[in-house]
């Protein structure tokens, strides 16, 4: 009997472990980048992503395809979560423009999977016909001015929301996340709000609110077929900020722990209608 129940206390402990294992883990996550390599602009985004998620790096190849950094082809459906960030041009690529790789997006997204668009790539809606108010580009401005996010009226229990208050924080009352300004990037000043968009959170700068408040609109929803995309511009999504020990470095690390999280539970772990399990409930 003993021997069965130190048996039995083994496996319940292995299987704890593995569980942690998994799910620290967590996400499926692909780090897209226009090209092969990441510029630096885009340096700290990434190394967050592969600490955090072990993401694979992958580029589009033309022609709607995509291939990982050793060259090997991929599919967007391969992940849960493709987070494209771009941050060192003020532009996007001819390669996304091309109809085979925007059906490619609209695919993975329709059957189920997350996109994650941040600071340039923020535009990508529009080009994508997702959002008629097309949003700007705007410059670098790295002049280190505290700046932060409040959650959008009706917004503050939403997922990426959560948790805020162990950090002694409001979404509702407005929080700083960065105080390195930022490079390229999107947002949808000065016309804003967007026209199609759930827009989840808005500009947030001492003395609050500013007379451009409603009209940046940096972090918004758009549900597509099964999946779901999420935009982050403005100063939203600047890891640069963390790696200078920005004092709200950890207001900006939650903030996208809860986006990627909330993106991980509603994709399917493999997008592509390869598997109709959705994440949140193989964690259940």
């Amino acid at each position: 009997m003993k021997n069965k129940f130190y048996i039995s206390v083994l496996i319940c402990f292995i299987s704890l472990i593995s569980a942690q294992v998994i799910f620290a883990a967590g996400i499926n996550m692909a780090f897209l980048e226009a090209e092969a390599d990441v510029p630096p602009e885009d340096e700290a985004e990434y190394n967050w992503a592969v600490d955090n998620y072990n993401a694979t790096l992958i580029h589009p190849a033309g022609s709607g395809k995509f291939e990982d950094e050793n060259g090997n082809s991929v599919e967007l459906g391969d992940f849960q979560v493709v987070w494209w960030h771009r941050a060192n041009q003020q532009d996007i690529p001819p390669v996304f423009l091309e109809q085979a790789t925007m059906n490619a997006f609209m695919d993975f997204v329709e059957s189920g999977g997350s996109l994650f668009l941040s600071q340039v790539a923020f535009h990508y809606v529009f080009d994508l016909e997702l959002e008629s108010l097309e949003p700007r580009f705007c410059a670098p401005n790295v002049d280190h001015s505290p700046s932060g996010i409040i959650a959008a009226p009706g917004e503050e229990e939403h997922p990426v929301f959560a948790g805020f208050d162990e950090l002694g924080l409001d979404p509702a009352e407005g929080f700083n996340i960065d105080c390195y300004g930022h490079d390229a990037m999107c947002d949808f000043y000065p016309a804003g709000p967007p026209q199609e968009g759930r827009v989840l959170g808005m500009a947030y700068q001492e003395p609050h609110p500013q007379g451009w408040f409603g009209q940046v609109c940096p972090l918004v929803e758009y549900e597509v077929g099964d999946g779901t995309i999420i935009i982050s511009g403005w100063r939203f999504t600047v890891f640069r900020s963390v790696e200078e020990d920005c004092e709200f470095a950890d207001a900006m690390i939650k903030l996208h722990e809860n986006i990627m999280g909330y993106l991980g539970t509603l994709a399917p772990v493999e997008p592509a209608g390869k598997l109709s399990t959705v994440w949140g409930d193989v964690k259940q």
